[in-house]
């Protein structure tokens, strides 16, 4: 049986969840706190836009839950699990 190509990510909020992704999926601790700087600044060029394009219900849940989680790894740095090491 022939595998299927994947598809790439289809993102809800594109304007800032891609930015977010690609903070939380990579493994590479160098580049971490720069991934992490982008992310955030994403979420909050969201938030500065949103008297313009005020997002709805399911979107401020997903900005809320991604500034919680910025602040987390901003704080705690890398979780170790992720980079397949023992905490």
């Amino acid at each position: 049986m022939e595998a299927l190509p994947s598809e790439p990510q289809a993102f809800q909020f594109p304007d800032w969840q891609r930015a977010f992704e690609d903070a939380m999926c990579g493994i590479d601790s160098a580049t971490f706190p720069v991934r992490l700087q982008a992310a955030k600044d994403a979420v909050f060029s969201r938030l500065r836009e949103k008297s313009e394009r005020p997002p709805g219900t399911l979107e401020r849940i997903a900005l809320n839950d991604a500034i919680h989680l910025l602040r987390v790894l901003r704080s705690e740095g890398v979780p170790q699990c992720w980079l397949g090491q023992e905490s």
